[in-house]
C-alpha cells in the first residue's frame, strides 16, 4: 500500500467558493473536490492511470446526504430541485477526478455502518489479490464532527511481493487506534476513523481474522 495522500480544509481555512455551474448538481462540492485533488495526486503512477479501479469507502458522505434529502423532503416551504435526488449518487464524488485526469473507471462505492473504511480496505485488496487488477486506488471520504468539513484519504494499494504468503497489513481492527500523523493536517479524532491511515502505520501486522484460525 502507498503513502497515503490527505486532501481537506483544516480550522482556520477560508471556506470554499459557493458552487456554480454545473458544481451547484453536487451536494457539498467540499467532497467531491477533496476526493478528486487526493486522488488526481496518486494518478498518472501506473502503466494505465485511466483504468485503474477506484474503490470509495463513502458512508460519512451517504449519511450527510441522505440526511440533506429528507430535510427537504420534511421543509414544506422549499420545493425539491433535480440536484437534491442528484446528490444521493455517491458516484457523484469522483466527478472532479474525471475532469482533472480522464479517468474511465471502474469505480465502486462502500458504505458500512460503523463508518469505518475497513470493508474497503479488504475489498480493494481482494481485487488485486484475486488478479482483477494490478493496482487499485482507495479512497476514505471522512467529515469531521467538529466542522462538518469533508476531508479525502487516498491510497494506491498494490501487491507487496516481499509479503508473505497470508500476511498482510490490517486496518487494526482490534489495535489500538493510530495517532494521527502531523504531517498530513488532519484532526486526531477523524485520523483514528481512517482504516488507510491505521494500516498506514502498521505495514506488517496480520489480519486479525487470520490470528483466530487454529
Amino acid at each position: 500500500m502507498d503513502a497515503p495522500v490527505v486532501r481537506g480544509r483544516s480550522v482556520g481555512d477560508p471556506p470554499p467558493p459557493p458552487a456554480t455551474g454545473a458544481r451547484r448538481l453536487l451536494a457539498e462540492p467540499e467532497a467531491v473536490d477533496a476526493v478528486g485533488e487526493a486522488l488526481a495526486a496518486l494518478h498518472g503512477t501506473d502503466g494505465a492511470p485511466g483504468t485503474v479501479p477506484v474503490v470509495l469507502a463513502a458512508t460519512d458522505y451517504c449519511v450527510r446526504a441522505a440526511d440533506a434529502f429528507a430535510a427537504h423532503c420534511d421543509d414544506s416551504a422549499r420545493r425539491l430541485r433535480p440536484s437534491d435526488s442528484v446528490a444521493l449518487e455517491a458516484s457523484g464524488l469522483l466527478q472532479r477526478f474525471t475532469a482533472l485526469t480522464g479517468w474511465q473507471g471502474p469505480g465502486y462505492v462502500i458504505a458500512e455502518p460503523d463508518g469505518d473504511g475497513a470493508a474497503a480496505l479488504r475489498f480493494a485488496r481482494g481485487l488485486v489479490e484475486s488478479g482483477r487488477a494490478p493496482s487499485v486506488y482507495l479512497c476514505e471520504v471522512l467529515r469531521r464532527a467538529d466542522t462538518g468539513a469533508f476531508w479525502a484519504v487516498a491510497t494506491r494499494v498494490r501487491q507487496e511481493p516481499a509479503d508473505p504468503p497470508g500476511r498482510r497489513s490490517t486496518d487494526a481492527g482490534d489495535h489500538p487506534p493510530a495517532p494521527a500523523g502531523p504531517a498530513h493536517g488532519l484532526d486526531p479524532v477523524t485520523s483514528r476513523r481512517s482504516a488507510v491511515l491505521r494500516a498506514s502505520i502498521r505495514p506488517s501486522s496480520p489480519d486479525p481474522a487470520e490470528e483466530q484460525l487454529p
